[in-house]
This record gives C-alpha cells, structure tokens and sequence, in this order.
C-alpha cells in the first residue's frame, strides 16, 4: 500500500491532521479516511472491506477487470475468468453479475445463430450485435440482460408473463431447473404450454420455441450425457466418444436436423447417472440417460423422459 500511495503526486493534498481527512486517488477519485498523517510521504489509510464502504464507480477498478487482471479474484481467477472479463469489459456490479453467469456451462453450450448465449450477450453489450427480444412480451424480463436469458428469475417472470403462471407455478420451475430433473422440467412445459393458449400473448409455435430457449439456457441441454463407450462417426471412420479429441468432428444433427459433421468444443464428465437401454422395432438399441434427446415423428428433437411423459414416436437413433 505504502508504494501505491508513493507512485501518487502528494503535492496536491492537504496537511493531514484528524479522521475526517481524506486521501484521494486522483486517477480514479476513490477516497480513504486517513489514520495517521504525520509522515507525509507515506499517509497510513483507513481500507474498509464492507460493500456499503466501497466505491463501485471506481473506473480503474473496472479497467483492470476489463484487462482481465483478475488472478485472486473469486469466480474470475481461471483462464476463463480472465478471458471473459476481457471480452466483455464490465463496467458496473450488475455487468460483473452477469459475467459470472454466463461463464455457467448453460449459456457457453446454448448456441443460437452460430454464437453462444454468453457470446451474443458480450457482443450485445459491446454494441457489435443489435438486441432483439423474440417478442415484445419477453422486453420486460430480458431488457437489463440485452435481450439474453442469464438468470433463472428471468425464466420464472417469462413463465408469469407468457403462461399466466403464479408464484407457486413458476417456483415449479425453479425447482426442476435446480434439481435438473428433465422428468419435472417436461411437466412444467405442459403447464406452460397450456397457459400459453389460454392467454394467446403469443401462439403455440413460439411458446415452444421460448420454452426450448429456456431449457437450453438453464443447462438443460442434456443430450452429451452419454456412456463413454457410445459411438459415434468421424470423417476417418468411428470412434468411441472416450477416444475423441476437443478440435475433432463428428456427425450429428444440425438445425434443421440434417446430418452434418461439427466440431467438438469441449467434453464433460457428468459422473455416475443411471443409464436405461432402450429397444426399438427394429430391433436397434441404445443405452442413455433420460435426458437423452431423440428425433420424434413430429420433426421435433426431445429428451427421453418426455417421449415417455408423452407417448411420443421416435424416427430415428
């Protein structure tokens, strides 16, 4: 501390002499309570830690995190950490708030237009991106957010707002988001669905496509959690997913649920998770979780908890 006060021009301070004197940093304008004034190069300050006695105004304070200088900080310390705060560059406790979650697994793998939630929310706030709410009735929940879903709170008021849910209702999904049980998630969104029809704010088509913007951005996109013997197809030929390298492609569904070859951006093991073996007609099989998602003969993809919930068709595996 002695060093930081001495690198700062004393020439304009004043003749310390009681409590009620300050020392300011001229760079920033962030004022300490001054202890002891006697020795005038080096004036011992008073340092509160409490949140009430810090400014958070404090513009190098965010320059630093904006630098990504956040090794010691909690929650920002990893590569990651440092990496986002420097693309992202926050600027006040609320941006820093949203930082930290969209460095959460759900808006790093919900991808949309080729970008990830946390990419399209950095690229929002940067101004790179223009914000778009999907629907004006959605404004309200996601305005401080740019648009993006990053908060479960803002999933429960959208769930108010588009299904006419009450508090109990929408704490349902609270529930099902934190205990991250596909099983309750697939009753919730029958809820929802129906009490998107019966308030008509919007139509059945985009309530499904709200409800999916949901779970994917409260990281209920499940469908990676499979056994690690699973194959699956490579341009060089077949591959256990064990064996597979993050920078390798494989071929997999894509938007319109053509098959094409992506890269894999990362892998993550889900631990130990019970695993059914499901037969079809055909005779095919397949060993999964119920959070596994198929492709069903509406042309839509959905887990598996929810084609049982629903008595649903499967097309393909």
């Amino acid at each position: 501390m002695q060093k930081r006060l001495h690198s700062r021009d004393l020439s304009q301070t004043k003749q310390w002499g009681t409590m009620s004197d300050f020392f300011k940093f001229e760079d920033c304008g962030c004022k300490f309570p001054v202890l002891d004034g006697s020795n005038k190069a080096f004036p011992k300050i008073l340092f509160s830690p409490k949140i009430e006695d810090i400014s958070l105004d404090c513009k190098r304070t965010w320059d630093l995190i904006g630098e990504g200088n956040t090794k010691g900080c909690f929650q920002l310390e990893s590569r990651l950490g440092q990496s986002m705060a420097k693309k992202l560059k926050p600027e006040n406790i609320e941006q820093l708030s949203a930082l930290i979650s969209i460095m959460r697994p759900g808006s790093l793998e919900a991808f949309r237009d080729g970008k990830s939630v946390a990419n399209h929310f950095i690229d929002k706030k940067n101004h790179l991106e223009s914000v778009d709410y999907f629907h004006p009735a959605l404004e309200p929940s996601l305005k401080s957010t740019y648009g993006e879903m990053i908060y479960q709170e803002q999933a429960m008021q959208i769930t108010q707002a588009i299904a006419g849910f009450d508090l109990q209702e929408a704490d349902m999904l609270r529930k099902a988001i934190g205990k991250k049980k596909p099983e309750e998630m697939a009753k919730v969104k029958i809820k929802f669905i129906e009490g998107a029809k019966k308030l008509k704010i919007v139509t059945t088509e985009e309530a499904e496509e709200i409800f999916g913007w949901i779970e994917k951005s409260q990281r209920y996109s499940f469908n990676k959690s499979i056994l690690e013997d699973t194959m699956v197809s490579t341009p060089y030929g077949d591959k256990q997913i064990k064996d597979l390298q993050i920078g390798e492609k494989i071929l997999a569904p894509n938007s319109g649920n053509k098959d094409e070859y992506v890269e894999v951006i990362n892998k993550y093991d889900h631990g130990e998770q019970e695993v059914f073996k499901i037969t079809l007609e055909d005779g095919k099989s397949i060993t999964c979780t119920m959070e596994h998602k198929f492709l069903c003969n509406d042309g839509k993809i959905y887990p598996l908890s929810e084609i049982l919930l629903n008595q649903l068709e499967i097309m393909c595996i």
